[in-house]
């Protein structure tokens, strides 16, 4: 078995090949730009660059993602889009992070993991057929993070098991209890904040002919595809960016795999929709959206086009053939 780590920070990686004796000795590759690297890397690279790839005989196994901040607010969505590239091509993801930790400065209080991340990454295991696990990193009762090392036990357990089992993720005994804190912590969040049951402020699920209607005065040459008129309702995903600053990813390309997941998405094909997602950016022109964020395979601005439907500006829209 030849086992390789593929790393975006090599302290990251270091971190990972503590956890096992199976990575005790595995060498440490870093992430390239894209065009740089091993064909079987380079496909996990279409929509953003992963923390680590666990590479065993050529073939990625898991993606591992790490971060100290609870994902809450707009950091939800900043590593999203990585890990449903991972899922689109069979490959395991694995999330250690925060469920509930102390922010400092200014504003200090607790944050809490946001519920619409467990529910996306439930969706996203049963249409990929694949793990996608959300695995806590604890803290104390100071809601202060524990970096003692203690904190990677589960994370440990993990990638022990994935290796005895030969990668078959079915006997590995530790998924279900992750399942099982995933679920928990989910209902905990959902009691606290029922808002997270429904659509965000920036989220609005209306009827495809209101929408169609309402855009009538932007379309121009455009002809609206078939499948997107055949859907009966549409998701409306709408971010203020301004035409000053719009040369910009983070949060929203992430972002909208969650809502697509969430209120659209029925397959593993982007095109596997029974609602339309459509990103809505109504301070910004065509061209100088165009300009900002071309859809251009070498620039992460590609992933705005990857699986919405269409982006509506304030002077016209962009129907997306990406996704159908």
């Amino acid at each position: 078995m030849q086992i390789k780590i593929f790393c975006d920070d090599l302290q990251e990686g270091r971190w990972f090949s503590s956890l096992s004796t199976y990575l005790a000795h595995a060498p440490l590759l870093t992430v390239g730009s894209r065009g740089s690297n091993p064909a079987f890397v380079e496909k996990l690279l279409r929509y953003d660059r992963p923390d680590i790839v666990l590479v065993i005989d050529n073939q990625p196994k898991v993606v591992i993602e790490k971060t100290s901040e609870v994902p809450t607010g707009h950091n939800i969505g900043q590593r999203f889009g990585r890990m449903v590239n991972a899922v689109e091509e069979g490959v395991a993801v694995a999330y250690f992070l925060p469920f509930k930790a102390m922010k400092h400065g200014r504003y200090a209080n607790v944050c809490y993991v946001n519920a619409r991340l467990f529910e996306a990454f439930k969706k996203m295991e049963e249409i990929h057929k694949v793990p996608v696990l959300a695995i806590e990193w604890p803290c104390d009762d100071r809601f202060e993070l524990i970096r003692d090392g203690t904190e990677d036990k589960l994370i440990k357990q993990f990638t022990e098991e994935i290796f005895r089992v030969n990668f078959d993720y079915g006997k590995v005994p530790v998924i279900s209890k992750i399942h099982n804190s995933m679920i928990e912590e989910y209902r905990e969040q959902i009691r606290e904040t029922p808002r997270y049951l429904n659509p965000p402020p920036s989220v609005r699920i209306i009827r495809t002919s209101d929408f169609v209607k309402s855009i009538s005065s932007k379309v121009k040459e455009e002809k609206l595809p078939e499948a997107f008129l055949s859907r009966a309702e549409t998701v409306m995903y709408r971010f203020d960016m301004t035409p000053e600053h719009c040369r910009r990813e983070d949060p929203y390309t992430g972002t909208q795999f969650i809502y697509d997941y969430i209120w659209c998405r029925n397959g593993p094909n982007p095109r596997d929709k029974f609602r339309n997602l459509v990103l809505m950016s109504p301070l910004i022109s065509k061209q100088r959206w165009l300009e900002a964020n071309p859809n251009n395979p070498g620039r992460k601005s590609c992933v705005y086009y990857v699986t919405a439907n269409m982006i509506v500006l304030s002077d016209g829209i962009i129907i997306c053939t990406n996704s159908g």
